[in-house]
């Protein structure tokens, strides 16, 4: 009879973070961090030159990013993309202010290369970055998935 190997512990994986084995003190952080992109948010909506500017470096920004962190969230942060550009442009508007908010303060803050994790950091960078964008789409799935049906119409 063959004895089991005993794992070590060089060998294991981390595992994924969650809700549960986060840093409360990273949690925070990253709350902070995006109430203040929230805020900053706000000042954007009424202002179609601020969006135009910020879909431009972020459309900039996102052609650089991996799409790995982003897993299944890379589409819709496309579609935030567009989104803000068709406001900005006056050619869609059929979005709750209170979602737009949202999503503005989701581009705003992948945008700030000196969020909780930087960027620049290799293979953590963007996964602050990745959870602030899945918050975003729990957050406006519907008015992006209206909006993308809204591109497509004939």
């Amino acid at each position: 009879m063959r004895k089991a190997k005993k794992k070590t512990g060089s060998r294991t994986k981390k595992p994924a973070a969650t809700k549960e084995n986060q840093s409360p003190v990273l949690k925070e952080r990253l709350e902070a961090e995006f109430a203040q992109a929230v805020k900053s948010a706000k000042t954007y909506v009424g202002n179609p030159q601020r969006l135009q500017s910020l879909f431009q470096e972020a459309a900039k920004q996102a052609a650089l990013m991996p799409k790995e962190p982003f897993a299944e969230t890379w589409p819709y942060f496309q579609a935030m993309l567009r989104l803000i550009r068709a406001y900005s442009e006056g050619k869609y508007r059929d979005v709750p202010e209170s979602t737009l908010v949202v999503i503005v303060a989701a581009i705003i803050y992948v945008v700030n290369p000196l969020d909780v994790i930087p960027d620049a950091l290799p293979a953590l960078g963007f996964l602050d970055d990745a959870t602030v964008l899945a918050l975003a789409v729990r957050r406006s799935r519907q008015t992006l998935d209206d909006f993308m049906a809204w591109e497509t119409a004939p």
